[in-house]
This record gives C-alpha cells, structure tokens and sequence, in this order.
C-alpha cells in the first residue's frame, strides 16, 4: 500500500506478484453468442460512448457490492472500463483514485471504433447471463480512427455457490496489447502521451487498486503477464466490497 498526500489512498500490485509469462496471450472468451461469439449486445461505431444501463441482475440477483455501493447495473464504456453510478465517456486516463464513479477497467485509455470492421475487429460486446457477465473488447483501435494497432481484452464478472454472500469475482483477460495512448491524449501512432490505466476505483478520492505499468508504457506487458500464473490473466476476488488477489488458480 502506498499512501499518498492527504487522504488519498491507492493499492498498487507488487512487482514481485508478476510472473514469467509464455509466448502469447491468453485467448478471449468466445462461446457467447451472436456474429463474434462475445455476445448480441453492443456498442455501435463510436468514439467515447457508452452503453445505456445494463442490468445485470439475472446474474447476482442481489446485486454487485463493489467498495460502498450494491449495483444491479452496468454501464459499459467505450474507452475500456464499466462504471456504476452512470456512464463517463473521459478518453485521457485520470490517475486513481478519483470521485464520484466507481470504475472497474481493464484498459482505460482512447478506444475509438470508428475504423469499423465489426464483427471482425472494432467491437465492444457484452453477454449476461447467470453467475456471469461479460464485456469485450475485440480488437480494438484508438483515437483517431486508427487501427494500425490493435487491442483485444475483457472484463468478467462471475458469481457462484462457492462464494460467500457478497463476494464475486474479476477476471481481466488481455489477448493483445499494441496500443496505449490515443491521438488526443497526447499520443503518436498510439504509443507515448499519457497512456491507458488499469485497476479498481472506489469513486471516493481514496480507494483504488492499480495494475502494474497504468499510465505508463509499460501497462503493454498486462498481456504477458499474470498474478495467477496464466499470461494475460489478472484475477480478483471482491470480498466485502474489496478486490483482494484471487486464490483460484495461484500456483
């Protein structure tokens, strides 16, 4: 834990919890449904968009307790994270903590969909369905209309009978990683500027968790590696409305 001034508070996963990574990424989770396999529902061609609420109560039907809030919607943003209190369409990332909207993103930087190609590159996809939820990122460009790089990751939500009463857990899937800053956040062939972040935002000014390299280049290694052992896998268990290093699948 690292404290910063005043009352603000950030978790910053250790350097020593990252490990050796194979080859390549891991692959997306594909058996969803509709013409990508990542589900029927999506965003269409846009730069900073968002969903309208997605109610995700057929799958936790009492709700996510994500820090001091128990949602039963989602907003999925274009620009690589979902929120809870409403949509925010912010392409630069601010650092966290922040206010006002808790966050969870996998890659918080400028999406920009608009070089089209869906469903075979350029869509964000979401499926819903019991003790699961799951929103992608298929092959994505950034700000403005590029798609020389690409990147392609995921936020999953899962629920299940082993869990105790609260808890759920988030799994960030990365599959390819190229791009970190889109033209308007001070980025080059998307790369440099002020690149994309990662990690949990409590929207309080105070808690947040942070994965390694966010804002920096070095947030292009989430795809090869891990904190459970599994190149371009991140995994967390939210307890109490906390996201605590999963047990499952640690070696």
């Amino acid at each position: 834990m690292t404290r910063l001034p005043s009352t603000l508070r950030v978790v910053v996963l250790a350097a020593v919890t990252l490990l050796p990574a194979a080859a390549n990424a891991v692959s997306l989770i594909s058996d969803l449904g509709g013409p990508a396999g990542f589900g029927t529902q999506f965003l269409e061609d846009n730069d900073d968009g968002s969903s309208a609420a997605v109610d995700v109560s057929r799958a936790f039907p009492g709700g996510l307790r994500y820090f001091q809030g128990t949602y039963s919607s989602i907003f999925v943003n274009n620009n690589g994270n979902i929120t809870f209190r409403g949509p925010v369409g912010q392409y630069t990332p601010t650092p966290f903590p922040i206010a006002d909207q808790p966050m969870i993103a996998a890659w918080w930087g400028d999406v920009d969909t608009r070089g089209g190609g869906r469903p075979r590159r350029n869509g964000v996809w979401w499926d819903v369905r019991p003790g699961q939820v799951v929103v992608t990122w298929q092959d994505v460009g950034y700000f403005g209309s590029h798609v020389d790089k690409l990147n392609s990751f995921q936020i999953v939500l899962r629920g299940g009978a082993e869990m105790d009463e609260g808890q759920f857990e988030v799994e960030f899937r990365y599959a390819r990683c190229e791009w970190t800053t889109g033209d308007a956040s001070g980025g080059h062939g998307g790369r440099g500027g002020t690149p994309a972040q990662a990690g949990f935002d409590a929207g309080n000014r105070r808690d947040a968790r942070v994965l390694p390299g966010s804002r920096t280049a070095g947030i292009l290694r989430l795809c090869t590696t891990s904190n459970v052992g599994e190149s371009g896998v991140w995994r967390f268990l939210i307890t109490n409305g906390r996201p605590m290093r999963s047990p499952r699948g640690e070696p």
